[in-house]
């Protein structure tokens, strides 16, 4: 092909030029991990980067998301360097260490592309209690049948009252279906007594009553891999025209949260040791000397 240079600009022309040029230029061998300066097409100067083709990049990059303290403080330990920062924020319920942050006053700055993000999950326990929360969704009641299955389903995570009596207490309202209540005492314990009377036809008439307890106290790891706390859920219900309508009300669950996240804290700072009656059993240590910040990076 054969290009008339006098036909065309001169842009143009020093681009054929160019361009000609480095076709008849020999293959160069580079250097991986190196970057070069070479002039652009419109006679600038542009960077090439070689790192991608060397063994090993030439520092660390990388963005990780754990989800328990153990795991995160293995991997902060195991890449944290002088310069390794933490930093934690409650209300956001997370943790990220900066692991090539800045060494400090007249020391060596960090690139801060290296991170680690422990983002704590909710237990399936804490989940299922929060849900009908009545504090944090007015709409949370259930009916009884609703009330009674929830109770049994969720048993296990209830210390008080006792087990056998939270499935009497249930199986009472499954079996109360077709009643009118009447009225609700507070008796001297504090627990709540229902009175109703029967309106089947076989039982018409036949009064009874319910006793339920004031609150329950609940056994709930909020946090997955997280410490148990005691949680108390305060019972409340009304009586209107679609019957009985029953839930609860979680004390002061913000708490809990705030509880249990800094617990996840000082567990990343110091280590976790499990205690048994007869003995110890060390889970994972800590990050040390590391520093860690309340608030985001």
């Amino acid at each position: 092909m054969t290009i008339e240079l006098n036909t065309l600009g001169s842009e143009t022309e020093a681009a054929v030029v160019a361009t000609l040029a480095m076709q008849a230029a020999e293959v160069a061998e580079l250097e991986p991990g190196t970057v070069y300066a070479r002039l652009s097409r419109d006679g600038g100067i542009e960077f090439a980067d070689t790192d991608e083709y060397d063994v090993a990049p030439r520092r660390a990059k990388a963005s990780r998301t754990v989800t328990d303290a153990e795991s995160f403080v293995k991997y902060a330990n195991r890449h944290k360097t002088p310069g390794t920062e933490v930093f934690a924020h409650t209300s956001a319920s997370s943790v990220v260490a900066v692991i090539d942050s800045h060494q400090g006053t007249d020391e060596l700055s960090g690139w801060q592309s290296h991170r680690l993000t422990l983002t704590l999950e909710h237990s399936k326990a804490w989940l299922a209690w929060a849900e009908h929360d009545l504090g944090a969704n007015p709409r949370g009641w259930f009916s009884q049948q609703e009330f009674a299955e929830f109770i049994e389903d969720r048993a296990l995570d209830v210390q008080e009252p006792d087990h056998a009596r939270l499935i009497e207490i249930a199986t009472k309202f499954e079996a109360t279906s077709k009643v009118d209540f009447g009225s609700a005492v507070r008796l001297d314990n504090g627990e709540v007594q229902f009175q109703y009377v029967e309106t089947v036809a076989a039982k018409k008439g036949t009064k009874g009553e319910i006793e339920f307890p004031k609150e329950l106290k609940l056994a709930i790891r909020p946090y997955i891999g997280g410490p148990i706390y005691f949680v108390f859920a305060s019972f409340r219900y009304r009586i209107g025209g679609d019957g009985l309508r029953l839930g609860y009300a979680l004390q002061r669950p913000e708490n809990i949260l705030e509880a249990a996240f800094s617990d996840i804290v000082t567990e990343i700072r110091e280590g976790k040791t499990v205690k048994t009656e007869s003995s110890e059993t060390r889970v994972h240590d800590g990050i040390g000397d590391v520093p860690i910040f309340y608030g985001r990076p």
